[in-house]
């Protein structure tokens, strides 16, 4: 079940960012994904993701764990 709420949200901030695009049209609905965007959009994830780690691990007084 968490892996299902985790796939949700990853797809749903990819459409909020831009990188996958759902149009529907004559009854057909098409999904299309930049692959590009993605990678754009992984890459920035994952820097602020570690920034936000280091931050934490620093503590109060600066230092790194």
């Amino acid at each position: 079940m968490r892996t299902l709420i985790l796939l949700g949200v990853v797809v749903g901030g990819l459409v909020v960012a831009g990188a996958i695009h759902i149009s529907q049209s004559n009854g057909q609905i098409e999904i299309s994904i930049d692959k590009q965007k993605v990678k754009n959009v992984a890459g920035t994830v994952a820097r602020e993701g570690e920034g936000f780690l280091r931050s934490a691990a620093a503590g109060q007084d600066g230092s790194v764990r």
